[in-house]
């Protein structure tokens, strides 16, 4: 056999062998470092960089993570191309690189806090919950609960004033009074609210400790509108 065919047959086999390759599913970066590239990596054999070794990592990174790719196809130093596992797909040896730079990962982003439904207010870092009850007729009792947005503990000692107002009605002012139920710590007091008409709640709070009144309101709706 020439040199000519023996060259036509090894680009073959490589040819055969990547396409196979990307045929099966791909595999992650800590598979095929632990499959192949850990033979080498894992003690820093022939200065290869050592697996998590960002200072090693690093000066090769400063290209790129696709010129890595090129260079680890293409074989560099005494690595072979594709690190002597013919079958690599440039996406996985994208993934091994990375793997290697950083086994960890990119830690995921946190999940963004759910938005405050309609009968809940987050100022200045307190946690506003609004609850409304209807007692007999238009009599309702109005709640508000108070939590530290932070630490979610709930508010004890705090002042609330509301105020509910509608165009028919006019308004109504009261302060609230502390009521417990449990670890449920709120403050409550019974306003007329008709519940065929829209209404604004008014709420200012006053933690304890603090001369900063806390302002907000809530639209607000009977069910029978």
């Amino acid at each position: 056999m020439n040199l000519a065919t023996r060259l036509a047959l090894v680009a073959t086999v490589a040819t055969t062998s990547l396409a196979l390759a990307q045929a099966l599913p791909e595999r992650t970066g800590e598979q095929i470092v632990k499959q192949q590239c850990a033979q080498c990596h894992e003690k820093g054999v022939n200065g290869a960089p050592r697996i998590d070794d960002r200072a090693a990592w690093a000066p090769r990174m400063k290209a790129g993570l696709d010129a890595m790719v090129r260079s680890a196809t293409a074989g560099h130093g005494k690595m072979p191309a594709r690190g002597g596992l013919a079958n690599t797909t440039d996406a996985e040896l994208r993934s091994a690189i990375a793997y290697m730079f950083n086994p960890a990962g990119i830690p995921p982003k946190p999940a963004p806090a759910a938005a405050p439904g309609p009968n809940q207010k987050i100022v200045d870092g307190t946690e506003i919950y609004l609850g409304v009850k209807q007692k007999s007729g238009d009599t309702h009792q109005v709640t508000i609960t108070l939590r530290d947005a932070t630490s979610h503990a709930p508010i004890e000692g705090a002042q609330v004033e509301v105020k509910v107002t509608n165009p028919v009605m006019g308004a109504e002012t009261k302060r609230l009074q502390p009521l417990k139920s449990g670890d449920v710590v709120s403050y409550a007091a019974d306003f007329r609210i008709s519940g065929k008409e829209p209404h604004v709640i008014s709420v200012e709070v006053r933690r304890p400790k603090t001369a900063k009144t806390i302002e907000t309101k809530f639209d607000y709706r009977g069910a029978s509108s």
